[in-house]
Protein backbone atom coordinates (compact mmCIF):
# COMPACT_ATOMS: atom_id res chain seq x y z
CA UNK A 1 0.00 0.00 0.00
CA UNK A 2 1.30 3.52 -0.61
CA UNK A 3 1.64 6.29 1.62
CA UNK A 4 -1.29 8.68 0.13
CA UNK A 5 -3.36 5.17 -0.21
CA UNK A 6 -3.43 4.44 3.37
CA UNK A 7 -3.70 8.46 4.17
CA UNK A 8 -6.81 8.31 2.31
CA UNK A 9 -8.64 5.84 4.41
CA UNK A 10 -11.61 7.73 6.07
CA UNK A 11 -14.15 7.03 8.74
CA UNK A 12 -16.16 10.00 6.54
CA UNK A 13 -20.19 10.89 7.40
CA UNK A 14 -21.67 12.74 4.72
CA UNK A 15 -22.15 15.95 5.44
CA UNK A 16 -22.46 19.90 5.03
CA UNK A 17 -18.98 20.15 6.70
CA UNK A 18 -17.19 16.93 4.41
CA UNK A 19 -16.19 18.56 1.86
CA UNK A 20 -14.18 21.11 3.29
CA UNK A 21 -12.68 18.33 5.29
CA UNK A 22 -11.74 16.22 2.45
CA UNK A 23 -10.44 19.05 0.88
CA UNK A 24 -8.19 20.05 3.92
CA UNK A 25 -7.24 16.49 4.16
CA UNK A 26 -6.09 16.51 0.49
CA UNK A 27 -4.04 19.92 1.19
CA UNK A 28 -2.35 18.47 4.10
CA UNK A 29 -1.05 15.21 1.39
CA UNK A 30 0.20 18.05 -0.79
CA UNK A 31 2.04 20.07 2.20
CA UNK A 32 3.47 16.48 3.17
CA UNK A 33 5.01 15.53 0.43
CA UNK A 34 2.84 12.47 -0.16
CA UNK A 35 1.38 13.89 -3.85
CA UNK A 36 4.10 16.41 -5.38
CA UNK A 37 3.71 19.09 -8.29
CA UNK A 38 2.35 17.56 -11.60
CA UNK A 39 0.92 14.62 -9.62
CA UNK A 40 -2.38 13.50 -11.52
CA UNK A 41 -5.13 12.84 -8.80
CA UNK A 42 -7.19 9.26 -9.68
CA UNK A 43 -10.12 9.14 -11.53
CA UNK A 44 -13.02 11.28 -9.24
CA UNK A 45 -15.10 7.53 -8.88
CA UNK A 46 -12.12 6.36 -7.57
CA UNK A 47 -10.74 8.88 -5.34
CA UNK A 48 -14.60 9.16 -3.80
CA UNK A 49 -14.24 5.69 -3.57
CA UNK A 50 -10.79 5.73 -1.16
CA UNK A 51 -12.07 8.53 0.86
CA UNK A 52 -14.95 6.80 1.16
CA UNK A 53 -17.72 9.57 0.11
CA UNK A 54 -19.67 10.49 -3.05
CA UNK A 55 -18.35 11.81 -6.22
CA UNK A 56 -20.07 14.80 -5.44
CA UNK A 57 -18.75 15.58 -2.06
CA UNK A 58 -15.23 14.91 -3.43
CA UNK A 59 -16.29 17.72 -6.98
CA UNK A 60 -16.67 20.27 -4.26
CA UNK A 61 -13.38 19.34 -2.25
CA UNK A 62 -11.86 20.29 -5.59
CA UNK A 63 -13.70 22.74 -6.40
CA UNK A 64 -12.56 24.34 -3.08
CA UNK A 65 -8.92 23.26 -3.88
CA UNK A 66 -8.97 25.05 -7.57
CA UNK A 67 -10.27 27.98 -5.98
CA UNK A 68 -7.19 27.86 -3.45
CA UNK A 69 -4.71 27.25 -6.37
CA UNK A 70 -3.46 24.33 -4.82
CA UNK A 71 -5.11 21.46 -8.33
CA UNK A 72 -5.60 22.69 -11.68
CA UNK A 73 -7.96 20.48 -14.04
CA UNK A 74 -7.09 20.43 -17.37
CA UNK A 75 -9.71 19.17 -20.28
CA UNK A 76 -9.78 16.92 -22.93
CA UNK A 77 -7.45 13.93 -23.79
CA UNK A 78 -4.96 13.17 -20.92
CA UNK A 79 -6.20 15.68 -18.63
CA UNK A 80 -7.91 15.69 -14.73
CA UNK A 81 -6.89 17.38 -12.04
CA UNK A 82 -3.32 17.89 -11.48
CA UNK A 83 -1.53 18.72 -8.15
CA UNK A 84 0.24 22.63 -8.19
CA UNK A 85 2.98 23.56 -5.70
CA UNK A 86 1.83 23.72 -2.42
CA UNK A 87 1.93 27.90 -1.34
CA UNK A 88 3.68 27.99 1.95
CA UNK A 89 3.46 30.71 4.42
CA UNK A 90 6.54 33.25 4.71
CA UNK A 91 8.82 32.79 7.65
CA UNK A 92 8.22 36.08 9.52
CA UNK A 93 4.30 34.32 9.68
CA UNK A 94 5.59 31.17 11.07
CA UNK A 95 7.58 33.05 13.66
CA UNK A 96 4.36 34.56 14.47
CA UNK A 97 2.20 31.40 15.06
CA UNK A 98 4.97 30.52 16.71
CA UNK A 99 4.89 33.45 19.05
CA UNK A 100 1.37 33.26 19.64
CA UNK A 101 1.12 29.78 20.64
CA UNK A 102 1.38 28.80 24.15
CA UNK A 103 4.25 26.93 25.65
CA UNK A 104 1.59 24.16 26.76
CA UNK A 105 0.32 23.50 22.90
CA UNK A 106 3.69 23.24 22.16
CA UNK A 107 4.79 20.58 23.91
CA UNK A 108 0.83 18.86 23.74
CA UNK A 109 1.88 18.74 20.42
CA UNK A 110 5.04 17.23 20.64
CA UNK A 111 3.76 15.13 23.03
CA UNK A 112 1.15 13.81 20.62
CA UNK A 113 3.39 13.20 17.57
CA UNK A 114 6.14 11.83 19.84
CA UNK A 115 3.72 9.12 21.06
CA UNK A 116 2.36 8.36 18.11
CA UNK A 117 5.92 8.31 15.99
CA UNK A 118 7.30 6.19 18.10
CA UNK A 119 4.26 3.65 18.27
CA UNK A 120 4.62 3.26 14.64
CA UNK A 121 8.41 2.70 14.86
CA UNK A 122 7.54 0.23 17.50
CA UNK A 123 5.26 -2.06 15.05
CA UNK A 124 7.07 -1.36 11.97
CA UNK A 125 10.11 -2.93 13.71
CA UNK A 126 8.18 -5.88 14.00
CA UNK A 127 6.56 -6.01 10.51
CA UNK A 128 8.62 -4.43 8.41
CA UNK A 129 10.27 -6.84 5.63
CA UNK A 130 13.64 -5.98 3.14
CA UNK A 131 11.03 -3.89 0.31
CA UNK A 132 9.95 -1.89 3.46
CA UNK A 133 13.40 -1.09 4.96
CA UNK A 134 14.94 -0.21 0.95
CA UNK A 135 12.03 2.50 0.54
CA UNK A 136 13.07 4.01 3.92
CA UNK A 137 16.79 4.26 2.81
CA UNK A 138 15.55 5.94 -0.49
CA UNK A 139 13.67 7.90 1.40
CA UNK A 140 16.61 9.23 4.20
CA UNK A 141 18.16 9.97 0.64
CA UNK A 142 15.70 11.75 -0.50
CA UNK A 143 16.33 14.42 2.46
CA UNK A 144 19.88 13.84 2.49
CA UNK A 145 20.00 15.27 -1.13
CA UNK A 146 17.21 18.02 -0.49
CA UNK A 147 18.34 21.86 -1.45
CA UNK A 148 16.12 24.09 0.43
CA UNK A 149 14.54 23.81 4.02
CA UNK A 150 10.71 22.44 2.43
CA UNK A 151 12.14 19.96 0.52
CA UNK A 152 14.00 19.23 3.77
CA UNK A 153 10.37 19.33 5.51
CA UNK A 154 8.37 17.45 2.69
CA UNK A 155 11.24 14.58 3.03
CA UNK A 156 11.45 14.69 6.62
CA UNK A 157 7.65 14.27 6.64
CA UNK A 158 7.45 11.25 3.88
CA UNK A 159 10.33 9.36 5.87
CA UNK A 160 8.03 9.37 9.07
CA UNK A 161 4.76 8.71 7.58
CA UNK A 162 6.01 5.49 5.63
CA UNK A 163 7.09 4.14 9.11
CA UNK A 164 3.13 4.24 9.71
CA UNK A 165 2.96 2.43 6.37
CA UNK A 166 5.21 -0.02 7.50
CA UNK A 167 3.56 -0.45 10.65
CA UNK A 168 -0.44 -1.41 8.45
CA UNK A 169 -1.80 1.36 10.90
CA UNK A 170 -4.28 3.19 8.34
CA UNK A 171 -5.02 4.96 11.66
CA UNK A 172 -1.63 5.82 12.89
CA UNK A 173 -0.75 6.72 9.06
CA UNK A 174 -3.39 9.59 9.37
CA UNK A 175 -2.07 10.79 12.78
CA UNK A 176 1.28 11.19 11.52
CA UNK A 177 0.26 13.03 8.99
CA UNK A 178 -1.51 15.43 10.29
CA UNK A 179 0.39 15.84 13.58
CA UNK A 180 4.58 15.57 12.09
CA UNK A 181 2.81 18.12 9.20
CA UNK A 182 1.74 20.37 12.08
CA UNK A 183 5.15 20.24 14.07
CA UNK A 184 7.30 19.79 10.43
CA UNK A 185 5.53 23.31 9.53
CA UNK A 186 6.46 25.02 12.60
CA UNK A 187 10.09 23.49 12.80
CA UNK A 188 11.84 23.46 9.21
CA UNK A 189 10.60 27.07 8.37
CA UNK A 190 11.68 28.87 11.65
CA UNK A 191 15.34 27.95 11.28
CA UNK A 192 15.53 24.45 13.04
CA UNK A 193 17.14 22.79 9.92
CA UNK A 194 20.16 24.60 10.19
CA UNK A 195 20.86 23.76 14.16
CA UNK A 196 18.99 19.77 13.28
CA UNK A 197 19.62 18.69 10.21
CA UNK A 198 22.54 16.46 10.60
CA UNK A 199 20.93 15.01 13.58
CA UNK A 200 17.86 14.62 11.62
CA UNK A 201 20.29 12.25 9.13
CA UNK A 202 21.08 10.53 11.88
CA UNK A 203 17.69 9.55 13.55
CA UNK A 204 17.23 8.29 10.18
CA UNK A 205 19.95 6.09 9.93
CA UNK A 206 19.52 4.84 13.60
CA UNK A 207 15.68 4.42 13.11
CA UNK A 208 16.57 2.50 9.69
CA UNK A 209 19.11 0.25 11.58
CA UNK A 210 16.81 -0.48 14.46
CA UNK A 211 13.71 -1.01 12.13
CA UNK A 212 16.23 -3.59 10.14
CA UNK A 213 17.09 -5.13 12.94
CA UNK A 214 13.68 -5.41 14.28
CA UNK A 215 14.34 -3.48 17.53
CA UNK A 216 11.00 -2.12 18.16
CA UNK A 217 12.21 -0.21 21.79
CA UNK A 218 15.57 1.61 19.97
CA UNK A 219 13.57 2.39 17.21
CA UNK A 220 10.65 4.06 19.29
CA UNK A 221 13.32 5.57 21.72
CA UNK A 222 15.39 6.84 18.43
CA UNK A 223 12.24 8.83 16.66
CA UNK A 224 10.71 9.87 20.14
CA UNK A 225 14.30 11.37 21.13
CA UNK A 226 14.22 12.97 17.63
CA UNK A 227 10.58 14.58 17.99
CA UNK A 228 11.57 16.07 21.81
CA UNK A 229 14.66 17.82 19.94
CA UNK A 230 12.59 19.79 18.22
CA UNK A 231 9.98 20.64 20.54
CA UNK A 232 12.71 21.88 23.18
CA UNK A 233 14.05 23.80 20.09
CA UNK A 234 10.64 25.06 19.32
CA UNK A 235 10.17 26.16 22.84
CA UNK A 236 13.36 28.01 23.04
CA UNK A 237 12.63 30.04 20.37
CA UNK A 238 9.14 30.26 21.36
CA UNK A 239 10.49 31.84 24.99
CA UNK A 240 13.19 33.79 23.16
CA UNK A 241 10.45 35.35 21.22
CA UNK A 242 7.65 35.79 23.72
CA UNK A 243 10.29 37.71 25.63
CA UNK A 244 11.55 40.10 23.26
CA UNK A 245 7.76 40.48 22.48
CA UNK A 246 8.30 40.69 18.25
CA UNK A 247 7.19 38.02 15.55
Amino acid sequence: MSSFAAYLRLDATEGPGLPQNVARQLETAIAVGLLSHGDRLPPESELAGELGVSTGTLRQALETLRQRGAIETRRGRGGGSFVRNASKLPPAEVLEQLRQRSADSIRDLGDACAAVVGGAAHLAAQRAVSDDVDRLRRLAEHFRSASTADERRRADSRFHIEIGVIAHSARLTQAIVQLHDELASLFWMVGGEAEHHPMTESAHNAAITAIDGADGDTARAVVMRDVEGRVQHLMDLHLDLAARGEP
